[in-house]
């Protein structure tokens, strides 16, 4: 179906996705928040879900430098092109999604689920990053059923990281559950588009191109390179 499941580091050889819960699924959610249409993302839209696991199209494209997997779903009047790249010599895989889209008052999100046994996530400030809890033992945690983060997201256990640089999108939320076979899965949820009416009943409609990439085996400092190598690439002068 065009999804992500195994991701390894040619250096260390673990397995970064966990195990049964394939990554790139595109989650659509109702998005009516109870106050200020365009700003807020209230907790109840967790109610309501739709994972687009279908693909209309499914195809393979290669090149010398790279190869790209790329699965288009339809939803609504709305269509979603998912192109999986990977490039040669690269450390990271890239995930662009081409989205022309139509929907109002629903909220889409990318979920990726991996297999760290993580108690916080480091996500960029302006000035750095900042350390979030990814359980909610207190109601303070439980509030932050979506904050914010710059270039990066880095999930990471003692020894073990990975690293989820974007380019345009900037709120997102984490998750930490307990598998069957007694595993850890961290799942980390990246806020693509919405469709609020007011003020602009016009916003998020259209064309959108969104890049991430994601790195195994990565540590903070790889995440802080990542991030700037997606957002400011080196240009030859």
């Amino acid at each position: 179906n065009g999804h992500l499941v195994s991701l390894r580091s040619v250096a260390d050889g673990r397995e970064a996705i966990a195990p049964g819960s394939p990554a790139g699924v595109l989650r659509l959610h109702r998005d009516l928040p109870n106050k200020w249409d365009a700003w807020d993302i209230d907790a109840h839209h967790r109610r309501s879900v739709t994972e687009l696991t279908d693909a209309a199209e499914r195809r393979v494209e290669w090149s010398p430098s790279e190869a790209t997997v790329v699965a288009v779903r339809r939803v609504g009047g709305s269509t979603v092109e998912q192109r999986w790249i990977l490039r040669a010599g690269a450390t990271a895989l890239d995930l662009e999604i081409h989205a022309d889209w139509h929907e109002r008052e629903r909220l889409l999100k990318l979920a990726i689920p991996l297999d760290i046994h993580a108690d916080r996530v480091a996500a960029e400030t302006q000035f750095g990053h900042v350390f979030r809890a990814t359980h909610v033992n207190t109601s303070w945690e439980a509030a932050r059923f979506e904050t914010c983060q710059h270039r990066f997201v880095h999930v990471a256990e003692p020894g073990y990281g990975v690293a989820i640089a974007n380019d345009s999108t900037y709120g997102y939320d984490t998750e930490r559950t307990t598998r069957p076979d007694g595993g850890t899965t961290t799942t980390v949820r990246l806020s693509l588009l919405r469709g609020p009416r007011f003020p602009d009943p016009e916003s998020d409609q259209g064309g959108h191109l969104l890049r991430f990439r994601i790195a195994p085996g990565a540590t903070i400092g790889d995440a802080v390179a990542l991030g700037y190598g997606l957002r400011n690439p080196l240009r030859p002068v």
